[in-house]
């Protein structure tokens, strides 16, 4: 079932804020009766849909909460918009577990959502993090689904072709990408777990296959300064924007060289797979 409301008050509103979570002064947050991180957003019939992982509270055996475990997110949560102040709740997608789509899965973090039309019909691939070992897809015929299992396995995980957890110890993250040509691209990874902290290079690129749910060829390194996590990409007059999150050993943010301590920083390339260079901070941490 799908439910409404408001973001804001109003005179003849009933705000969930003041019942169900966190003041409006904190960022004007669009959902208020329950948690969501690692938020994704796709347009669509101009209707905005936002993807986010299922945070939930952790509880011990009496019933006291504790503290909060990533290990038992297997869902992903769904909100949409037609106007940016009517919020429409989807409910939770169940990607992994036992009762998920995607069986073989332990988690779902992260969600990466694109939309492209094959064979005549529009599809939607949800991306997401099976924790830091791989990334997985399902597919799904709307929005907000229903969603199946197109290859029963990770996409790419640490047993990928220049992915190993050496490398790339957290392979997680996903970003797809769908050039102009329509052809798409995944980016992930991160972590700086026994690399260098001012270049990392666990980030990962690979082109898709037209199916999106294959790769196609080997994931190439990416070296985004003091890189930790949280790869996007996007287009803009014929430009490459690679942006992601800085680790928090930077000496401070310099421009032209690196971002600071968890800012959002950013690279620049001609192509979707680079080479890149750096661009600077999209967003500091302030």
């Amino acid at each position: 079932m799908d439910y409404k409301f408001l973001i804001h008050e109003t005179d003849s509103a009933f705000n969930l804020s003041k019942t169900l979570g966190k003041p409006l002064g904190n960022s004007n947050p669009i959902i208020t009766h329950k948690y969501g991180a690692d938020p994704w957003a796709i347009e669509y019939k101009d209707r905005l849909y936002v993807y986010m992982t299922a945070d939930t509270y952790n509880y011990d055996a009496d019933g006291n909460i504790t503290t909060a475990s990533y290990g038992i997110i297997k869902h992903i949560n769904v909100v949409s918009t037609a106007d940016m102040v009517n919020w429409t709740d989807h409910g939770s997608i169940p990607v992994a577990g036992a009762n998920g789509i995607a069986k073989w899965a332990s988690n779902s973090w992260a969600p990466c959502v694109v939309q492209k039309n094959i064979d005549g019909e529009d599809k939607f691939f949800l991306y997401f993090a099976n924790n830091g070992s791989g990334v997985g897809v399902i597919v799904g015929d709307s929005p907000v689904g229903p969603w199946t299992d197109p290859i029963g396995k990770a996409l790419v995980n640490h047993s990928t072709p220049n992915s190993n957890s050496k490398l790339v110890p957290w392979c997680f993250d996903p970003a797809v990408f769908i050039d102009d040509d329509g052809i798409g691209y995944l980016y992930y990874g991160g972590g700086i777990d026994g690399l260098s902290n001012a270049n990392p290079k666990s980030a990962r690129v690979v082109r898709l296959k037209d199916n999106l749910t294959e790769i196609d060829g080997t994931p190439q390194e990416l070296d985004p300064p003091y890189f930790f996590e949280a790869l996007a990409m996007h287009k803009y007059k014929d430009k490459y924007y690679l942006s992601y999150s800085s680790n928090f050993n930077s000496p401070g943010a310099l421009d032209g060289v690196r971002p600071g301590s968890g800012d959002i920083g950013y690279m620049i390339g001609d192509s979707p797979m680079g080479p890149f260079t750096y661009g600077g901070v999209a967003f500091p941490n302030t």
